[in-house]
């Protein structure tokens, strides 16, 4: 089996290093790659490798990110129960980073001034930042879980009982502010547990979640694994939340569903929640143009150019909505939201009404022409 040299674990001070690094010559290569248990995941990429440099010129100089890219995955890389691989290569400035993910990532290539972060981005909403600590009163073990990946911070020895409990307690604190945990976790016997939470701040009780089945002596893997528990336990919650406030909102005009709704008003900036059916996928037009989106008009609306054909629509709704800071929320096997569309957006304000607008000679030449492109006698005259 291989072994991994690179750490896997995504913390909070190496994703805002990569979101604030940036060159002045396109020379970091991203890979997004998904992993299947039938490990084809290695072909994928060798496809990637393969077809990229033509569809992107820049990547033609680019031969050692490649390389080792592909050496990586090859080499280093134990898939386990990951789905996703996002590695990142800059030869040029010495940057290598690579991230595993819990779920699967669109494959991708590509190379830019800035390292493409949408898929972690992406799934940030359903998979909070946990700050665990399990503890006795002779043992104390700190560790940090993000995207099924931990990081194990520190491992203490010592009394914790009494009045040392408050040190512990303060210790915690301290490294769930400077982690920027989303939840803490508390794994102990109860009574333990009421004495040490006592000491916690107001904003960490907030965020506290009690687990009496870990304890200081379980190992990684049992902890991780207990902690993706409550990660899925709290989605589907979330979730419940987020379409009973969906549907209520549809029935009050604020939101609106389905494909044609939804990017209308992405596209007019009135969206603040963008519910997608998981594994919804649909193909639309793109302007090359002036950039808009439409599920099937072959002339854009806007400038009258011909538009090109989109694999995915619901794809690059959804990463114009994240780079637009709108929350996107995948919607996994419930039953209302099925029945009712399979995508839907929250309004933060209203539609603007479409004006009537007069008709322009050019829109009017391209809506009335004949097949050999002369004036239709249907063309109204003014």
């Amino acid at each position: 089996m291989p072994l991994e040299t690179t750490p896997l674990f995504l913390s909070a001070d190496r994703s805002e290093a990569l979101a604030s690094w940036f060159s002045h010559e396109p020379s970091m290569v991203s890979l997004h790659l998904p992993v299947d248990a039938a490990g084809a995941y290695p072909a994928l990429l060798d496809r990637l490798v393969r077809e990229a440099p033509f569809a992107d010129a820049r990547l033609r100089g680019l031969e050692r990110d490649l390389e080792r890219l592909t050496r990586y995955v090859r080499g280093q890389f134990v898939p386990a129960a990951r789905r996703g691989l996002c590695a990142f290569s800059c030869a040029k400035q010495g940057v290598f980073e690579v991230f595993s993910t819990p779920e699967p990532v669109k494959a991708g290539l590509a190379v830019a001034e800035r390292p493409d972060l949408r898929p972690l981005a992406a799934l940030a909403g359903d998979h909070p930042r946990f700050l665990v600590l399990l503890a006795d009163e002779r043992r104390a073990r700190l560790l940090e879980i993000y995207l099924h990946e931990a990081s194990e911070l520190e491992d203490l020895e010592g009394d914790f009982s009494g009045a040392a409990v408050a040190g512990l307690a303060a210790r915690a604190e301290t490294l769930s502010r400077r982690r920027r945990a989303d939840r803490f976790v508390l794994g102990s016997d109860p009574v333990f547990a009421s004495q040490l939470s006592a000491h916690l701040p107001p904003e960490i009780k907030k965020n506290l979640i009690l687990e009496p089945l870990l304890g200081p002596d379980r190992p990684v893997e049992a902890v991780t694994d207990r902690i993706a528990h409550n990660e899925r336990q709290a989605r589907k919650l979330r979730q419940s939340v987020l379409v009973q406030r969906f549907l209520d909102e549809l029935r009050q005009g604020g939101a609106v569903a389905g494909l044609e709704a939804s990017t209308s008003a992405l596209q007019q900036g009135c969206v603040k929640l963008l519910l997608i059916q998981d594994n919804y996928a649909k193909m639309g037009r793109c302007c090359p143009a002036c950039g808009r989106l439409s599920v099937d008009h072959r002339n854009c609306p806007w400038c009258f150019r011909p538009t090109d054909a989109l694999l995915d629509l619901v794809a690059e709704l959804a990463d114009r909505a994240l780079a637009a800071g709108i929350e996107v929320f995948r919607v996994r096997e419930n039953a209302r939201f099925d029945q009712t569309c399979p995508i839907g957006v929250e309004l933060g304000a209203p539609i603007s009404a479409p004006r009537p607008a007069v008709p322009t000679s050019r829109a009017l030449r391209a809506r009335y022409a004949t097949k050999d492109g002369r004036a239709s006698p249907l063309r109204p005259r003014r």
